[in-house]
């Protein structure tokens, strides 16, 4: 039998499922890392996308994607999305919406999969993107022709929902447009039953960047991001919920693994 994520009633699960991996060294992927004194060391790096359940819905917070279609940074891959979703047993046709942090390649990849799903951007992020993409100026970048035509395509099919303050996009779960990492970055809180989790993706990939707010090698607005990384911590002391860094593997040794097969891929945080 599959593994499933459902939660009963009106209970909220929060699952972490991890997708591929690879280790990256500090001094990469911290902004200007010298400035801080401390040695350089490695950090095992975890690529995800997250399965939230309430109200008999499932809802997931980005995608992942193809690692072995393209080679963008060395990922190497564990689980992809399609076969973690069967695992999970999840049909991706009853996703009923799709919340994107952001329009990077690892984010977004699978989002054509989720035909029925509303898809929940930032207004600043789809802005930023599509006139990238209309002005055929995305070499370099960390996104794609092929990733970004599914966003267009839920917009002209009418599922796709812009975001540009703080909005609560379904009972118990609000993002935070902050930007920093891309104009649109999306923060997401999601109220559970311990107090809350904050999911940072890519706000925050890591915990030193928790623990010290020091910013990510790879920005829009170096001054946003750090803004940003102190909103995260601010709003985790009013409101008492659980950060959870988007790219950490330690967040697989703080929180517990799935039960059965979905134990390989899944952490459960809520």
């Amino acid at each position: 039998m599959k593994a499933s994520a459902e939660s009963n009633g009106s209970a909220v699960s929060v699952w972490s499922v991890k997708y591929g991996e690879r280790v990256v060294h500090k001094s990469d992927v911290f902004h200007d890392y010298a400035q801080y004194g401390v040695p350089d060391g490695d950090l095992e790096m975890d690529y995800n996308f997250w399965v939230i359940r309430s109200q008999g819905k499932i809802i997931l917070l980005d995608t992942g994607y193809d690692i072995p279609k393209r080679d963008w940074l060395g990922e190497i891959s564990v689980t992809p999305t399609p076969d973690g979703l069967d695992i999970l047993g999840i049909d991706p046709a009853d996703v009923s919406m799709v919340i994107t942090s952001h329009y990077h390649y690892d984010h977004i990849g699978y989002l054509a999969l989720f035909t029925n799903a509303q898809i929940v951007s930032a207004q600043a992020e789809y802005d930023y993107w599509i006139s990238k993409l209309r002005a055929d100026d995305l070499e370099g970048e960390f996104s794609t022709e092929d990733d970004l035509q599914p966003v267009l395509e839920a917009e002209a099919q009418g599922r796709l929902r812009l975001v540009t303050e703080k909005t609560e996009v379904f009972p118990g779960i609000t993002v935070y447009p902050i930007g920093g990492h891309c104009p649109g970055e999306l923060l997401t809180k999601v109220e559970t039953a311990g107090g809350g989790l904050i999911l940072t993706v890519d706000a925050a990939h890591f915990y030193e960047q928790i623990e010290h707010e020091w910013p990510f090698f790879a920005f829009t607005d170096l001054d946003e991001m750090k803004r940003g990384l102190s909103f995260i911590n601010e709003l985790s002391r009013t409101t008492g919920a659980t950060i959870v860094p988007g790219h950490d593997a330690r967040v697989r040794g703080r929180f517990p693994a799935a039960a059965g097969a979905a134990g390989q891929i899944a952490t459960v945080l809520a």
